[in-house]
Formats: structure tokens, C-alpha cells, sequence
């Protein structure tokens, strides 16, 4: 048995990792905010509050609640973060991802945690050049992407600080993640329920969708052996021409594949109008030109041979069952029809 402290631990990722963690025996606490972004985490909370986890509520933002939630653990799972650009202010990326990250290592040299798992991002490798799958160490130009900068500096000094405090620590990058409790890919789900998702150029441009049971896997093993200072990428072991998602999720809704095929300065249009009004009204927009590239081009594919070799992992959960399982939560919790 281990006492753990995972930050972020209600939210998509956080929640399925603690339940693991406490299924296999382990003593948990979870860093929780008191007003979450999304109204699931307060689901999330209650649910681990009612299997036995430790709550604590506070911010990355201050030292007083962090001693209060590093206290008495020997491990940490750092999840806590702006997780996915959104339509907030460039220094709020930086105050939570950088400075939050950093206030987060301080406490925990602090009160001597023997291991530290921080939970990045692929973001900040960027997209690929060339369409080959990016490894570990091929960083690309962020182009101003503050979010992606921002879970580059975080990495950064979780690196720097784990070595300067002799403190043991694991760096984990996620590519995109679905799967039960992710609100935010309903979206995705949803247009394909109601035909509306096109193919820009011909649906063949190769992207990653990494389940989050197989994550999970990813995050166990690095918290139980040592990787001090290695950086792994997480996907699901191989990356999908993105028809080959939105076929298998129209097949499981059981409606027609998606078949509108639209050129990709179209889709560049779009996304580029998508931003400009949305910025307007002051919310995130649903469609950008990040998104019309990722969607037409083979840029968002990152290497994960390196954690298949040393962390011999394996992804167990195939692209078809994910999707099942994801459509199953959708439709119980009223998002899906």
C-alpha cells in the first residue's frame, strides 16, 4: 500500500486513475478545486468522496492548501493543470501550468516525497513536420500556443526541480484522451450522431485517440517502477487515420458514416471564422485552424515505442471497444441519443 496525492484527481483522468489506485489497495488523497471548470468533477468528487478518498480542496496557486494535501503521502501524481487551451488569459496558462508546477515540487521536497509522476502534455512537442510521429525529444515551434508553452515550462521545471531535489520523477504525455467522463469529446461523438462531421481532403490524415483505461495502465507503471527523469509519450500504440474514428464511432451509434468531403482551405476558412467570432462573444471556440490541420494533415502523431520498450507498455483497450464504453457514458448521462 502506497499513500498517494494526485492532483486534479476529480477530473477525467484524476478520476480513473484514483479509483484504480484505491481498487488496488492504496491510500489516497485528491487535490480538488471548490468551483470546478466542468460541472462532472463535482460528480467526480462525490463519487470518490463515497468510495473512502481524502479530499482536500485548494490550488496550485497556494502553498497553505498544497502542504495541507502533500502532508502524509509518499507519491504524487501531478494532474492538476489548464488541461486543453481554453478561452482564459495567457498569464492564467502560466500561473497554473509553470508556477503552479513549481509551488507543487517546493511543497513536496518539503515534506520528502519519495516519488513524483507529472502528468504533461504531447502539446508540447507541437505538431510534426513531416507526418512522422514525433518522439520524446522532437520539439517543434509552438508558434505562440500558450498552452502548449505553458506545459512545456511546467515539464521543464518539474524536470530541473525533481533533479535538484534528488526527488524521484517520472514525466507521462498523454496525446488526446477519450473515454467515460470526457465531456469535452462528446462533441466529437455527438456531430457524427447528427451527420454533421466532415472529412477534409479524403478522412486518410492519421491522428492519436488514446483511451484512458490504457493511460491509466501508463501512469500505474510509472508510479510503481523507477523511470527517474525519463519522459514517455502515451498513446494507444499507434496512430489512426482519423475516417478509421469517426467509422467506428458512427457504427456503434449505428448511423450512416461520415461522408461529406470538403477541401482543406475550406476547413482552414472556417476554422479561422470559427476563432474570430468566438472571440466576439469571449468563449472557446469549437473549430480552429489547429483543428482544420489535425483533421486534413498527418501532424498530430507522436511516438510512443520508447514506452512500449522500457515500460513494456501495452494498450489492452482497442480504438472499437473505447468507443463502445465511451457511447455507453454518453447515452446514460443524456449527451448522446
Amino acid at each position: 500500500m502506497k499513500k498517494i496525492l494526485i492532483t486534479g484527481g476529480t477530473g477525467f483522468i484524476g478520476s480513473h486513475l484514483t479509483e484504480k489506485l484505491l481498487e488496488e489497495g492504496n491510500e489516497i488523497t485528491v487535490l480538488a478545486m471548490h468551483n470546478p471548470i466542468e460541472d462532472i468533477e463535482n460528480e467526480n468528487l462525490e463519487l470518490l468522496r463515497n468510495i473512502g478518498v481524502k479530499i482536500v480542496f485548494g490550488d496550485l496557486r497556494s502553498v497553505e492548501t498544497l502542504e495541507k494535501a502533500v502532508k502524509g503521502n509518499e507519491v504524487v501524481v501531478h494532474l492538476a493543470a489548464i488541461s486543453r487551451p481554453m478561452n482564459i488569459s495567457q498569464q492564467t496558462y502560466y500561473d497554473i501550468n509553470e508556477k503552479g508546477t513549481i509551488n507543487l515540487l517546493e511543497t513536496c521536497n518539503k515534506y520528502k516525497i519519495k516519488k513524483i509522476v507529472h502528468v504533461s502534455s504531447v502539446s508540447v512537442l507541437g505538431l510534426s513536420p513531416d507526418g512522422n510521429p514525433l518522439k520524446e525529444d522532437d520539439y517543434q515551434d509552438l508558434n505562440g500556443d500558450d498552452y502548449g508553452l505553458s506545459k512545456l515550462k511546467g515539464e521543464k521545471a518539474a524536470i530541473d526541480l525533481g533533479e535538484k531535489f534528488q526527488i524521484p520523477l517520472t514525466v507521462i504525455r498523454p496525446a488526446l484522451v477519450y473515454g467515460p467522463r470526457c465531456v469535452v469529446r462528446n462533441i466529437m461523438f455527438k456531430f457524427v450522431q447528427n451527420k454533421f462531421f466532415p472529412l477534409f481532403g479524403n478522412g486518410e490524415a492519421k491522428m492519436e485517440f488514446c483511451y484512458v483505461d490504457n493511460l491509466v495502465c501508463a501512469l500505474i507503471q510509472a508510479i510503481s517502477h523507477k523511470y527517474n527523469g525519463e519522459v514517455f509519450n502515451i498513446t494507444d500504440g499507434k496512430a489512426y487515420q482519423i475516417s478509421e474514428v469517426l467509422n467506428a464511432i458512427a457504427d456503434n451509434l449505428q448511423v450512416n458514416r461520415p461522408s461529406i468531403n470538403l477541401p482543406v482551405w475550406l476547413g482552414e476558412f472556417l476554422g479561422l471564422t470559427s476563432e474570430l467570432l468566438f472571440k466576439v462573444i469571449r468563449k472557446s471556440p469549437p473549430f480552429s485552424r489547429t483543428a482544420a490541420k489535425w483533421m486534413s494533415q498527418d501532424v498530430n502523431v507522436y511516438s510512443c515505442n520508447k514506452a512500449i520498450k522500457v515500460m513494456e507498455y501495452t494498450p489492452k483497450i482497442s480504438l472499437n471497444e473505447g468507443v463502445v464504453k465511451s457511447i455507453k457514458w454518453y447515452r446514460e448521462k443524456g449527451f448522446l441519443k
